[in-house]
């Protein structure tokens, strides 16, 4: 993330004056809006969202949604890779965890390592019998953490007597991370031509 945000930031720094100034150049520009777009696709935008009946797989340019009953296997050797029968699905945001020191992870918690909950928020009666928010212990979010999650969710669904949770396996292409990536592409490569 720190790599993501200091990239983001010299991006912005070039590109900036290369606009504002009288003697732009095409190549430059267009070279630092790739960089950009190929940084929110990899950086910011992978994530994932576990809701009521399964989880949704947020990567670069794909969407993956899995109900709790088609998911046959998890792994978690070096990212979240969740199998429907011999069909592999990597979350991108959710990176196994490399054995460091936790220092500063609070500090940028936007897009990838960021797992959303589609439940509400939590809360316990007080001494006046006002709701008072309880503190929910902070978890690293890594691939291991998770899996144990998406594990205990898939016990969970198989338990339930009514079987009603629908079996969806499904990847998509999202357009606008498709578009936008496409865009950058073609205007590097124009700036390139005629630049």
């Amino acid at each position: 993330m720190v790599v993501g945000v200091a990239g983001a930031l010299a991006g912005l720094s070039l590109l900036v004056p290369s606009l504002l100034s009288n003697d732009r150049s095409p190549t430059l520009i267009a070279s630092v809006v790739l960089a950009l777009v190929l940084l929110w696709l990899f950086v910011a935008r992978p994530r994932a969202l576990i809701h009521a009946e399964g989880i949704r797989l947020v990567n670069p340019l794909r969407v993956v949604d899995l109900t709790w009953p088609v998911i046959t296997e998890v792994r978690s050797k070096w990212a979240l890779e969740l199998f429907v029968g011999t069909t592999r699905y990597t979350a991108w945001g959710i990176p196994a965890d490399p054995k460091r020191p936790r220092h500063g992870r609070g500090l940028l918690t936007l897009g990838a390592n960021k797992v959303g909950s589609a439940q509400g928020s939590r809360g316990s009666r007080g001494a006046r019998g006002s709701a008072v928010p309880q503190a929910e212990p902070k978890v690293k979010v890594e691939a291991q953490t998770v899996a144990v999650e998406v594990e205990q969710r898939i016990a969970a669904d198989r338990r339930r007597k009514d079987g009603r949770t629908p079996r969806i396996a499904s990847q998509s292409w999202d357009p606008a991370a498709v578009g936008m990536l496409l865009a950058a592409l073609a205007l590097f490569a124009l700036a390139l031509l005629f630049g």
